[in-house]
């Protein structure tokens, strides 16, 4: 009997067909549970995989933590997804490791928020613990002007908005390194570098991508941020600093459409061919 593989997504990107795709290609019986239209519960068809590929990082953990209930493999499991969506426990996870990353302070209210700018230093970048394609991420040259990044973000609800990530700002900023890493491998690196009109590097906001070669250091400190982390398919965001490899953030449910146009690593069949290797076991 083949193996049941279970592909969990709540939008259908290029990423999610090309997985699809490849997955079919070996053989593995799939089943596609979006999770927009179909409830999940703790009585569901049982598989052998989950591939777990929501946008949204709570449906992502939530969907990991039924199945693994179930006593289903995830990919990511439910505690990675959760410590890379979330800036905060991604950075509390590498300063237990010993791995490097910009410094950084958190701010629970406006008045730490403040107080924080002040320590590190102008100019500064402003971002909530929770977000991707760097939205709310804010590039902060003095006091007044986080007074009044302060003041919008108070007007949200939630708490999780209303806190500060505030971390000094790397002179490399404008350009950063994202690396991707699957299982012990790490299937390639490139530089991201921000469009003209902007100093953040997400290709989301028109920024463009360059191949690199990952070095050693590149490596090892890419792997054992992802082994930190607890993912097996896993993004890595670096900063290059004074001849030294910081990490920024981590993506739990990584795209790599852009990657792969700059790499030529065909990620979905890689990732595919990890899959079987970890069903057929």
């Amino acid at each position: 009997m083949a193996a049941l593989v279970e592909l969990i997504f709540d939008v259908p990107r290029l990423e999610e067909k090309l997985i699809i795709e490849e997955l079919k290609k070996l053989g593995l019986e799939l089943k596609l549970t979006n999770v927009k239209y179909n409830p999940l519960t703790w009585n569901d068809q049982a598989v052998d995989l989950s591939l777990i590929r929501t946008i949204s990082m709570q449906r992502a953990a939530y969907s990991a933590s039924i199945r693994e209930a179930l006593g289903v493999k995830t990919i990511n499991n439910y505690k990675a997804i959760l410590i890379a969506g979330d800036k905060i426990f991604t950075l509390s996870a590498l300063k237990k490791a010993g791995i490097p990353f910009p410094e950084s302070v958190v701010a629970f209210n406006s008045e730490a928020a403040e107080k924080a700018g002040e320590l590190l230093g102008y100019p500064v970048v402003d971002k909530p613990p929770i977000g991707s394609w760097g939205r709310l991420v804010t590039l902060v040259k003095d006091s007044q002007s986080l007074r009044s990044i302060i003041e919008h973000r108070e007007l949200y609800q939630s708490q999780l908005i209303k806190t500060h990530l505030i971390q000094k700002y790397i002179s490399s900023g404008s350009r950063d390194l994202r690396i991707l890493v699957l299982g012990e491998e790490v299937l390639g690196g490139i530089r991201r570098v921000a469009a003209e009109k902007d100093w953040r590097s997400n290709v989301a906001r028109g920024g463009r991508a360059e191949l690199i070669k990952v070095d050693k250091d590149l490596e090892t400190i890419s792997l054992k941020a992802a082994e930190v982390i607890g993912g097996e398919f896993i993004a890595i965001d670096l900063f290059e600093e004074d001849g030294q490899y910081l990490v920024n953030e981590v993506n739990g449910v990584p795209e790599f459409k852009g990657f792969m146009k700059v790499t030529g690593v065909n990620v979905p069949k890689k990732l595919a061919e990890y899959v079987k290797g970890i069903v057929k076991k």
